[in-house]
């Protein structure tokens, strides 16, 4: 499994992942699990948990043709255009489990979180949002620290991650942190 925490602010969004991932039951610490892409004409980072062919799936979504840029006033249509191409791509290719999409994602764009299941997407208006088997230490651990200790977002979720890395034993490596800058033109 994975541990993605992603914390969104003022415009910017943080993200975070453990580096673990399993290979027939070996543990592995190399795995990039947050991801860059220009979908619609705008950056997003992309926090991928479940099956690892999730990854390489999503960069058929940086062609215009199957996600088109968007205005700002529409972006929840767009996430849900997302959702739905990403579903599509994982059922074309057999990436699913009973299914349905096998695994779960984050997706941080125009400054918004969204959770994104199979031909869902979930908005987190608070801006915080943790996915994986080491979700529940990393969201409580988010909270403590942004709520209580009024941590930086980008400490935050790193630190939430190293959390879920001591709680959960399927969480582990080290932490990769993507930080995405707010567009001029939000």
């Amino acid at each position: 499994m994975s541990t993605v925490v992603a914390c969104a602010r003022d415009g910017h969004i943080w993200m975070a992942a453990d580096t673990q991932t399993n290979i027939y039951n070996r543990p592995m610490y190399s795995a990039q699990k947050i991801h860059r892409y220009r979908i619609g004409g705008h950056e997003t980072l992309i926090g991928v948990t479940g099956n690892g062919a999730l990854s390489g799936l999503i960069s058929s979504l940086t062609n215009p043709d199957v996600v088109p840029d968007f205005p700002a006033d529409k972006l929840p249509q767009f996430v849900y255009k997302v959702a739905t191409a990403i579903t599509k791509a994982a059922m074309d290719l057999g990436v699913v489990d009973d299914g349905t999409l096998d695994g779960a994602l984050l997706l941080g764009c125009r400054g918004q979180l969204w959770t994104i299941f199979h031909a869902q997407a979930i908005h987190h208006p608070d801006g915080r949002a943790a996915l994986g088997s080491g979700e529940g230490p990393a969201i409580g651990a988010l909270d403590a620290l942004l709520d209580l200790a009024d941590w930086e977002p980008a400490a935050a979720v790193q630190r939430a991650v190293e959390i879920a890395m001591n709680r959960d034993r399927h969480t582990g490596g080290v932490v990769q942190t993507e930080h995405l800058p707010a567009e001029t033109s939000i």
